[in-house]
This record gives structure tokens, C-alpha cells and sequence, in this order.
């Protein structure tokens, strides 16, 4: 398990609910733009933590997957890529 996924595994089941505040504010100022942002009043702390959260491959996505289709489509384009270069040599 990566350590990204661990923070919100810890943050989303394992965090007591009266302590929830402090730990997603904790998170927030790990991040000197996101807290900047919800100092000024751009994000509210929910916001913050979606943005956390969408920054971080695979959160409920599960990045091989998504590391399996880039792998995927770079080797079909070298494939192509080298019966171009076959055709072009016979």
C-alpha cells in the first residue's frame, strides 16, 4: 500500500470523528498552497481536502490500472512506429 493511500485509509476509517477536524487541517498545512488558499478564503477545508485527494493517483481508482493503459498505448505507438520504419526500409 503506497503511503498516499495509507493517509486517507488512516484519514477516512481509522480517525475518531471528534478528531477528524484536526487531522484534515493537518493535512491541509502539509501543503503551503492549498493552506494559503483556505487562509484567504479561495477553498473551504472540504474543498482542500477534494483537491488533496484528486492530486493523489489512484485514490479509489487504483493507479496500476492506469499506469497499465499508458504503458499500453506507448507500445502501440512504438509498434507502429517500427512497421512504419519496416515498411519504409523494404
Amino acid at each position: 500500500m503506497t503511503t498516499a493511500r495509507l493517509t486517507w485509509v488512516v484519514l477516512d476509517r481509522l480517525v475518531p470523528s471528534d478528531d477528524e477536524a484536526a487531522a484534515r487541517a493537518a493535512l491541509i498545512a502539509r501543503d503551503p498552497e492549498l493552506a494559503s488558499r483556505v487562509a484567504t478564503g479561495v477553498l473551504s477545508p472540504a474543498e482542500a481536502i477534494d483537491e488533496l485527494r484528486r492530486r493523489q493517483d489512484g485514490y479509489g481508482t487504483g493507479s496500476p490500472a492506469a499506469a497499465v493503459r499508458t504503458l499500453s498505448v506507448l507500445v502501440a505507438v512504438l509498434l507502429i512506429l517500427g512497421g512504419l520504419a519496416a515498411a519504409l526500409l523494404h
